[in-house]
């Protein structure tokens, strides 16, 4: 790509801290995202994805490291600094109930962002509104309603409206299918396809579902415990996944797939994701990796360029164990 990146995200760290110790949540990430992608990021539940989402639109203050949104570093700004920024970088949540306010009317809720932002006159917003819920597919007579009144579908979509509301240049979206009955989830990903196409927006596509980031994204971040274990393309991880925790997900896959993971045996995974307050040392998969070596508990691998625009954190497949 001969176009620099639309956001970077440079050795970013995010700790918590709680009165057993410290949440190692997000560790030492380094990531891309494109104008006009998708980047798929996938892992089980607790692996920091999702804080790693909110994390990169200043949802959450980073413990260290740098957020570049075209070329500036976000991660330092002010609340008031970060206002205008704000306006490029949103998100759309899992849970659309939890995150529209039951007390508030429809056209409360897509009229904030425009309040917000002192955009256009009253006589405007009516209008930006009732163009805002048609763009997502539902009539006007929306408007007055409350969430409560509205199946769960029809409030992802009014959760997806209030995201789009401003044009943004990156939406995260924080598994916005997860919750909803796979009826539904096809809907909600084929309108967030046609949004993006009319924004020429990117996308942060969090999921623990493998199918369904392999359907929308672009390239593909594998997380484990708080890093990414395997980066690529979708075409390349699809047809050979390098790292022993990527093979283990896509071996667990029911769908069809390629020759060269559809012949593989389901892999297992044996024992139980250690605590993020006391991780591993050295690569933090080994204590259930089945090719782990001495070198595993030693020196955490790093994030190894292995060709075709793909990364693999692994000692073994990348030929740096002894």
């Amino acid at each position: 790509m001969t176009q620099a990146p639309l956001l970077q995200v440079k050795d970013l760290v995010k700790h918590y801290g709680t009165p057993r110790g410290r949440v190692h949540a997000v560790d030492h990430i380094d990531l891309d995202l494109w104008p006009g992608e998708t980047l798929g990021l996938v892992g089980e539940s607790g692996c920091g994805k999702s804080t790693l989402g909110r994390t990169i639109i200043c949802l959450h203050e980073p413990t260290s490291g740098e957020i570049l949104y075209r070329g500036q570093n976000i991660a330092t700004l002010t609340r008031r600094a970060l206002k205008p920024i704000r306006r490029d970088l949103q998100i759309v949540f899992q849970d659309p109930f939890a995150s529209l306010n039951p007390r508030r009317t429809i056209r409360q809720i897509l009229t904030e962002p425009f309040d917000v932002h002192k955009l256009g006159t009253k006589s405007d917003r009516v209008e930006m509104v009732k163009e805002l819920i048609a763009r997502v597919g539902l009539h006007p007579s929306f408007a007055d309603r409350h969430p409560h009144e509205l199946s769960g579908g029809q409030r992802q979509r009014i959760a997806i409206a209030r995201a789009i509301a401003l044009e943004p240049s990156a939406v995260v979206c924080d598994e916005p299918v997860s919750a909803l009955d796979v009826s539904v989830q096809a809907q909600i990903i084929n309108l967030l396809q046609r949004l993006q196409r009319d924004m020429s927006a990117s996308y942060i596509f969090i999921s623990h579902d493998l199918s369904v980031i392999g359907y929308l994204a672009d390239r593909i971040a594998v997380m484990y415990l708080g890093q990414i274990v395997e980066l690529a393309p979708k075409s390349v991880l699809w047809s050979r996944p390098l790292h022993p925790y990527t093979q283990a997900l896509f071996s667990a896959i029911s769908l069809p797939l390629p020759p060269s993971v559809a012949r593989r045996d389901r892999i297992v995974i044996k024992g139980d994701i250690p605590s993020p307050i006391n991780p591993p040392s050295g690569c933090r998969f080994r204590g259930r990796c089945p090719i782990a070596q001495p070198i595993c508990a030693e020196v955490a691998p790093p994030l190894v360029d292995v060709g075709v625009n793909a990364k693999v954190a692994c000692h073994v497949t990348t030929g740096t164990a002894p």
